[in-house]
């Protein structure tokens, strides 16, 4: 079944999704581009008016002229405060509602049930792409504020440069534009540089959150050195990368700020001249000399804003877009085919064909109603397995079925119905104890049974209120195994036929261990249950095992078997 691209997704490019997401603000960046832009006219009129008050002033010693045009000053620096104080107002409030409306997006794409057709995600690269990248992203509507206004300094320094003495005027006109084409000619290998550098530190970004969030089982396969070793060397790849980003990008800036001095301080020289042949007043040589120190720094500014900003919102933009249009594992309208709800069978059992992904090989295994099955991996492999079971991936080969009914032709609306993947990470949500169990849905039992079998009783009887506590934000009233033990209490009520355990005793003591393994059993009574886990106290009491090595089933059997025949296993969960 061909995976389904989002609804809300259109193909398009890096600069239109920067323009797009400008545009969607552009209520608050009108007002911040007309503030800019008269700020930077009245940056260029200041030397105009000090030169009409020498000219008409103190040159001509006319008082009432002094005071008008000095009266003038005193207005055009009023103006110019008080439009880039406003115009900073409206460019942050801007930017700040661009980026969390694209961060936003980013994120309901990445939580959304449907997951992605085409690969995996880690947990790192989506972090990056929903912080970093949606920010660069943001940051590029700067471009559709600063280079306005810019360019309107450049134009009007044309004018007065026109008006005084026309060469100059056509030299800042005609030479500006061409130069900045070439500035951005120049730009393109520093946003190669920018898009790789970023790349690079997405991955390794990857590594150390996956690293971090497997730790447990990296400590029990003995693998942790490797971890660090890989991490490294992608920290590795990305510093490098990253200063030679920042090598680019000086030079870069540089180049242009060099460039842009000499080509303004060859009009001053002109100008100069001119007013030593007597073609141009005094008060004319001040406003050339004032308009090309005014006019520098606009025109340094469109060259660093075209280049260095352009380049690092263009290379984020790609990231974002790679996953805003990433395809669905499955469609909404697919689970129409499966019929309603009450045709589902009650106890399903999990059956998993040939199962392949970027870590998993050709997978075979099913577990019945009412049976247990641990599996022992390494932690890549173990994550990409629960993002499997859990519908959360479309498997590009291979098929994941509950009782006969593939996961990728369910609706995502419906996929909770079939099956629980509860992950690594516990997690709360605001309002009580018996509301962080069975709020997100129609419990199997009672919050009590779920809060006992997850071994939560004795915190319960510590709480003042019991299962009807409220609970901190993040629920930081509990300790870190306490809420583990609760979100294994919410997986454990939910109403899925098929139950997918990931280290769900990570974070809890040995003691407490033992007593959820023995109440495991009850507790998953008529349910397939899968527990990927490295430790003993729970794959003790599994049916069987599964042992994977390099993607791949390399040993099955109870754990007892296993610890006699195969000393890998005794290494891995001791």
């Amino acid at each position: 079944m061909p995976a389904a691209m989002p609804a809300a997704a259109q193909t398009t490019g890096p600069r239109r999704l920067i323009v797009q997401t400008a545009l969607s603000v552009k209520r608050w960046l009108a007002p911040a581009t007309t503030l800019f832009v008269s700020h930077q006219l009245c940056e260029v009129a200041v030397p105009v008016v000090v030169g009409l008050v020498i000219d008409r002033g103190i040159v001509d010693r006319d008082l009432p002229q002094l005071a008008v045009w000095a009266a003038v000053l005193l207005g055009v620096f009023v103006l110019l405060a008080w439009s880039y104080r406003a115009g900073v107002y409206f460019l942050v409030n801007g930017i700040q509602r661009a980026h969390h409306e694209l961060r936003m997006r980013v994120s309901e794409r990445s939580l959304d049930p449907r997951g992605f057709g085409d690969r995996q995600r880690p947990t790192g690269e989506l972090l990056g792409i929903g912080g970093s990248d949606v920010q660069r992203v943001a940051f590029g509507g700067l471009l559709f504020v600063h280079p306005v206004a810019e360019l309107a300094a450049v134009v009007a320094a044309g004018a007065v440069l026109i008006s005084i003495a026309w060469p100059l005027g056509l030299a800042v006109i005609l030479g500006g534009p061409a130069f900045l084409l070439l500035l951005d000619r120049f730009g393109r290998h520093l946003r190669s540089r920018a898009e790789h550098q970023q790349r690079l530190t997405a991955d390794s970004a990857s590594l150390a959150a996956n690293a971090i969030a497997g730790f447990r089982t990296l400590t029990a396969l003995g693998a942790t050195g490797r971890a660090s070793r890989t991490y490294a060397d992608a920290s590795e790849r990305a510093r490098v990368a990253a200063i030679a980003t920042r090598r680019a990008e000086a030079w870069f800036v540089a180049v242009s700020s060099t460039a842009t001095g000499i080509f303004v301080v060859a009009i001053g020289v002109i100008a100069a001249l001119l007013a030593f042949q007597g073609a141009i007043t005094v008060g004319q040589l001040i406003t050339v000399v004032g308009v090309v120190q005014v006019v520098m720094g606009p025109m340094e500014a469109l060259a660093v804003n075209v280049g260095a900003v352009w380049a690092r919102a263009g290379a984020s933009a790609k990231r974002v877009l790679s996953l805003l249009e990433a395809p669905y594992a499955r469609d909404t309208r697919a689970g129409e085919q499966a019929g309603p709800a009450a045709t589902i069978p009650p106890a399903p059992a999990l059956a998993v064909a040939g199962l392949a992904g970027t870590h998993l090989r050709g997978l075979d295994f099913a577990v019945e109603r009412g049976e247990i099955v641990g599996v022992v991996a390494e932690a890549h492999d173990a994550a990409e397995l629960v993002e499997l079971l859990g519908g959360r991936i479309h498997p590009p080969r291979g098929t994941v079925k509950v009782d006969g009914l593939p996961l990728d032709e369910v609706d995502a609306d419906r996929l909770h119905e079939l099956v629980t993947a509860a992950p690594h990470a516990a997690h709360t949500v605001p309002g009580t104890v018996a509301a962080n169990v069975v709020g997100i849905g129609r419990a199997a039992s009672s919050p009590g049974d779920a809060l006992a079998a997850a071994a939560f009783d004795d915190v319960l009887e510590q709480l003042p209120q019991g299962i009807r506590t409220p609970l901190g934000g993040a629920g930081r009233t509990l300790s870190g195994g306490q809420r583990q033990r609760l979100a294994l209490a919410r997986a454990l009520a939910a109403p899925a036929p098929v139950l997918v355990l990931h280290e769900p005793t990570g974070a809890i003591d040995a003691v407490t261990e033992q007593h959820i393994g023995e109440r495991m059993r009850t507790a998953t009574a008529g349910r397939a249950t899968v527990v990927v886990s490295s430790n003993p106290q729970l794959l003790v009491r599994a049916d069987r095992v599964l042992v994977l090595r390099d993607g791949m089933l390399a040993a099955e059997g109870t754990h007892d078997e296993l610890l006699a025949t195969h000393p890998e296993y005794a290494e891995a969960i001791a």
